[in-house]
């Protein structure tokens, strides 16, 4: 076996043991679904609670001088004027007391008298006015100017592309989208473990020992390579249960409906996926460099910020990329090592990136990836005994005295 998959089998089996590896790679997905249910169960007793209200549990009383309910429920109590619903309701004789405004057509005012006892913080009783109203309203409307108003017209939007084929714009950004938010959690959840990568051995001070056997070269790529797959298989562990969601639940309306939108382009996908390798390796590559810099684990988190912002620049412009025709700031990032991932990504999604772009991104990033790598390389091998923090330095010191 080479040197580099001794150390990439060392290095995954080690992150393996450990139970904070677990509790990580387990934790982020089960928090993700429990947010996502609480979220819903939350949305549906909101839904109950709005929806619920029934006439017959409350005493209600109403002034319409105006008229505006013309087929008032049995169970609205008329009152003569404002003075004697207030008062009625501080007596306890209603429970809420609606006076609509005489000058109702100019001023739209509807006053609310209740029992703050009775509603609580989250007070519904403007909601059980309006679906009275509104029940009133609609008892004199056809079916047709129901839709209109409920603005409930089904629209259908046939997108051509420029040979008349029918084409979706969202459909075929939906998968390329989920790629990028896969390359986003992965810098988000493996972004620190990356930069610690090299720290913790010149923090424990036994790199000097690990480089009487193993090449600095060797070290590095077999630590890069490690933790890209154990990112990798977080990720397994996320989408698969992500995925038998989707199936069990691909009835349900919301569900049924993205899915039916997907539209499935090879090209796109491909190259989504393609510049989520190359640009997970070079993320992978800048933070070791980080890494590899400092001397202990709270001086690389204090710097591996500067590369965060680099990687998610692009998303503060995200309306740059949406556009049709891409600006100098949607090449400028889209170029620009540390920010073209995303960039790239989304100008792939919205398909606002031509193939030559594409390919001179891959291109560039996998540059990138190797001069990361070969600066990583050398700044361990200079910095691997040295414990104090140090000034970005990859070649001889007379080249750089040229300049």
């Amino acid at each position: 076996m080479s040197k580099v998959g001794i150390v990439f089998k060392f290095e995954a089996i080690r992150q393996l043991k450990k139970p904070t590896f677990w509790i990580s790679l387990l934790l982020f997905p089960l928090g993700i679904f429990a947010a996502i249910g609480l979220s819903t169960l939350n949305s549906v007793g909101i839904e109950d609670y709005l929806t619920s209200p029934e006439l017959g549990d409350k005493k209600i009383g109403i002034t319409d001088s105006v008229g505006l309910v013309k087929e008032a429920p049995a169970e609205l109590i008329s009152v003569a004027d404002e003075d004697a619903g207030r008062e009625q309701v501080k007596n306890g004789e209603l429970d809420i007391y609606y006076h609509v405004a005489d000058d109702f057509a100019t001023s739209h005012k509807i006053t609310i008298y209740d029992r703050a006892a009775d509603t609580g913080l989250f007070n519904t009783n403007s909601f059980l006015i309006g679906q009275i109203l509104k029940s009133s309203v609609y008892s004199k409307l056809s079916p047709e100017d129901i839709v209109l108003v409920e603005n409930a017209v089904e629209y259908e939007t046939i997108d051509l592309d420029e040979n008349g084929n029918q084409t979706s714009v969202l459909g075929q950004a939906i998968v390329p989208i989920a790629i990028l938010a896969i390359f986003y959690i992965l810098i988000c959840v493996f972004g620190n473990r990356l930069t610690m990568a090299l720290v913790e051995e010149k923090e424990n001070r036994i790199s000097e020992m690990i480089l009487t056997s193993v090449s600095a070269k060797n070290l590095v790529i077999g630590k890069i390579l490690s933790l890209i797959a154990l990112g990798f298989l977080q990720m397994v562990v996320f989408i698969v249960p992500a995925v038998a969601a989707l199936i069990i639940y691909r009835d349900n309306p919301a569900i049924s409906g993205i899915l039916a939108q997907i539209d499935w382009d090879p090209v796109r996908i491909l190259g989504n996926f393609a510049l989520l390798l190359v640009s997970y390796f070079m993320f992978a590559g800048a933070c070791t460099l980080v890494g590899s810099l400092m001397p202990t684990a709270r001086d690389a988190s204090q710097y591996i910020g500067i590369v965060m912002v680099g990687v998610v620049l692009p998303l503060i412009f995200m309306n740059n990329f949406i556009a049709g025709e891409p600006n100098i700031v949607t090449y400028i990032l889209s170029y620009f090592p540390l920010s073209s991932p995303i960039a790239l990504m989304m100008r792939n999604a919205f398909g606002n990136l031509p193939p030559y772009e594409l390919v001179l991104g891959i291109i560039e990033l996998g540059i990138a990836s190797v001069i990361v790598l070969r600066w990583t390389v050398r700044s361990f091998q200079k910095n691997a005994i040295n414990f104090s923090v140090v000034k970005p330095h990859f070649g001889p010191r007379k080249s750089w005295k040229k300049f």
